[in-house]
């Protein structure tokens, strides 16, 4: 098969990551599925509610009181997200490393995106790690400090992975020659 010359190693990694990624999304949004006793107060999606709840109240709507057949498709979810964590954290430090490369600007926005984009992953494996903490335990013996480990380092990640995002747009989409 013959190589197509404009694509170098960098760019064919960095197409392997987004296929990854989004493979590993698909595995996150397939089976199992909560049951119909979940209902998240807030966004349509368990797994998110999650990440956002405010008190025990969230955490009863969202997965019920342990064991509940809820907490256990969070269980196996969260270790499946571990997977997605390391492609688009992979992916993230690809495409930085290629907007590094473009050299002038683009390496300062390069450099920080590869920084934010790994500590939103980073923030993202504190968080599933403090969800797989409360899974075991009743709602009785969930405290407000356990739920912010999960809050506190979520609203982290999403912050840094939408900075990480909007500094690889601007920095990798071609703006038009000016003459």
């Amino acid at each position: 098969m013959p190589r197509v010359f404009w694509v170098n190693s960098l760019e064919r990694l960095a197409v392997l990551l987004a296929m990854l990624t989004v493979a590993a999304l698909l595995l996150l949004l397939g089976r199992p599925s909560f049951t119909n006793a979940s209902r998240p107060p807030r966004f349509g999606d368990p797994m998110l509610a999650l990440q956002f709840a405010r008190d025990v109240q969230d955490i009863d709507w969202i997965l019920g009181d342990a064991p509940s057949p809820d907490r256990e498709v969070m269980r196996v979810k969260q270790y499946a997200d571990f997977a997605f964590i390391t492609c688009y954290t992979a992916l993230f430090l690809a495409l930085s490393t290629l907007t590094i490369r473009k050299g002038g600007w683009r390496k300062v926005v390069g450099i920080i995106a590869a920084i934010c984009g790994l500590v939103a992953g980073l923030f993202d494996v504190l968080e599933n790690r403090a969800i797989l903490n409360i899974l075991d335990l009743p709602l009785r013996a969930t405290t407000p400090a356990m739920i912010q480990a999960i809050r506190g380092p979520a609203t982290a990640k999403w912050i840094l992975a939408g900075v990480t995002v909007v500094l690889l747009s601007a920095a990798l989409i071609r703006s038009p020659k000016t003459s």
